[in-house]
């Protein structure tokens, strides 16, 4: 990915918007089986999973809207969170686990202007690769997920425009949930 877009956009007064808040969370911790979209949540991972729901639910409140990869890790981290952000819409996209940023991109886009925090629960590389692009390395979050992101970790980024021009350098990671499991 490598389209920027100027940090303070200037958009018409169709398309101003409050500040929007999308969270992208890599999968908490996966046991094995016998292939990749059928890794359930470890131990570990399902008490990771609770502790992310519980940050996610005192850092951002609620979601408008729930994007959640097929595979078994990411459906099964993604319900104590549906427990507590109780999202308006949850949507199990291929895309998140198939198509890559781009893709995981797109599926933001198409969120609509109703929707004010859209949470996706997808997979490494996709997840810090996204959130570092959007930030454009503004923000030493956004420097710090350029790394990777370990299990059960989001980032949060403040979009300030809509979702439908979102691109690179149109966002900033403002925080970085690492839960203690």
């Amino acid at each position: 990915m490598t389209e920027t877009a100027p940090r303070a956009a200037a958009t018409g007064a169709a398309e101003a918007v409050d500040a929007r808040t999308l969270v992208l969370i890599r999968h908490a911790r996966a046991a094995a089986a016998p292939t990749d979209i059928e890794r359930p949540l470890s131990d570990v991972g399902a008490a990771q999973a609770r502790a992310l729901a519980a940050a996610l639910a005192t850092r951002v409140g609620r979601a408008d809207l729930l994007i959640v990869s097929p595979a078994a890790r990411a459906r099964q981290t993604s319900q104590p969170i549906i427990a507590r952000l109780s999202p308006g819409r949850t949507r199990v996209e291929e895309d998140v686990y198939f198509g890559g940023g781009r893709a995981v991109l797109d599926l933001v886009r198409e969120a609509g202007p109703g929707a004010r925090t859209v949470v996706v629960v997808g997979h490494e590389p996709t997840t810090s690769e996204l959130a570092a692009y959007l930030d454009g390395g503004v923000s030493e979050f956004g420097r710090r997920v350029s790394y990777g992101m370990s299990t059960a970790n989001a980032a949060v980024l403040r979009v300030d425009s809509s979702w439908a021009v979102l691109t690179g350098g149109g966002a900033e990671v403002i925080d970085l949930l690492t839960p203690a499991h």
